[in-house]
């Protein structure tokens, strides 16, 4: 364990993390918006972050991620819950995601918001330094809302892998995603879409449904799709991602 921690704002403090938020299918979802959290099914979500080392200068590769989880109280202040540092054992280098799974399970009444930060271990490991945390991102937890339903490419475009992320279409060609639930879901009347370069969600109803999306423009666009049950709930996101040429 680290003997002594430097403040944030030291002149040798790692920078702030990236792409910090909550694993759901192939990518990773962070609602800001603390009046709109997102929603996950399991009571111990898996959070991520990449972190980094100094911006201005080389750093050494001890690097762990700090996610701080808070509950909010009926007053509207909150709590701390749950911290978790990541590799629980070792180190990581600058630039890596970082992935872990909260051990702390959490309660389906309450809403929730997480933060990652960048610690740095000195060489002999007893003493490091913190970043600026992340931005929040909120969220709630309801295992037996919905599940995160099936995301299927029509075409042109298709989705990226860890491996390939191919551009395909272009700027103001549409294509096609249907959306359908989860194998063994209970019965889903509905669905809410939202394109990274949308600024509002769209609902659309049925079992199934199929939509047409027209890029704006070349750009590496995030698609986010959750069911609907017959009770109005919107379960855990669907993340998926793609390049238009």
């Amino acid at each position: 364990m680290p003997l002594n921690a430097a403040h944030a704002d030291e002149a040798n403090a790692p920078a702030m993390p990236t792409e910090q938020g909550i694993v759901g299918g192939d990518g990773v979802g962070c609602a800001t918006d603390e009046s709109a959290p997102g929603t996950v099914s399991s009571p111990r979500p898996r959070l991520t972050a990449r972190v980094h080392g100094k911006t201005d200068a080389s750093q050494s590769p001890n690097l762990r991620a700090d996610f701080a989880v808070d509950g909010r109280n009926a007053d509207g202040s909150w709590t701390p819950v749950a911290d978790t540092l990541a590799p629980s054992a070792g180190f990581v280098g600058d630039d890596t995601v970082v992935t872990t799974t909260l051990m702390t399970s959490l309660s389906a009444d309450t809403v929730y918001r997480m933060s990652a930060a960048t610690w740095a271990y000195a060489d002999d490991q007893t003493q490091y330094t913190v970043s600026t945390a992340t931005a929040f991102c909120y969220f709630t937890v309801d295992p037996t809302g919905p599940l995160a339903p099936k995301v299927i490419y029509g075409g042109p475009y298709s989705e990226c892998t860890a491996t390939d992320c191919a551009a395909q279409g272009g700027a103001g060609v549409p294509g096609t995603f249907t959306f359908a639930p989860a194998d063994g879901d209970s019965p889903v009347v509905g669905y809410r879409y939202k394109f990274r370069t949308d600024d509002e969600w769209t609902q659309v109803s049925g079992s199934s449904a199929t939509i047409t999306f027209t890029p704006p423009f070349r750009t590496f666009e995030e698609l986010r799709v959750a069911a609907q049950d017959v009770l109005g709930r919107y379960g855990a996101d669907t993340i998926t991602s793609f390049m238009v040429a």
